[in-house]
């Protein structure tokens, strides 16, 4: 898997589904497939963390005030 560039909770969402709009369309061959998905979950991931990230934040914030 190669790596992903930084990108933002936004961009990655629109990437995602991008990748899951290739997939759901069924054309891809299997090692390409298997790639996408791979690329897929990396994606989610990523808009996990910065959601996390988030709301970290945000807890910091109600407790700091």
């Amino acid at each position: 898997m190669t790596d992903e560039p930084e990108r933002s909770y936004e961009e990655t969402v629109e990437a995602l589904e991008q990748v899951l709009s290739e997939l759901e369309d069924g054309g891809l061959p299997l090692d390409q497939a298997v790639d996408a998905y791979e690329r897929g979950v990396a994606l989610s991931e990523r808009a996990q963390k910065l959601l996390t990230e988030a709301e970290l934040r945000i807890d910091t914030l109600r407790n700091d005030s």
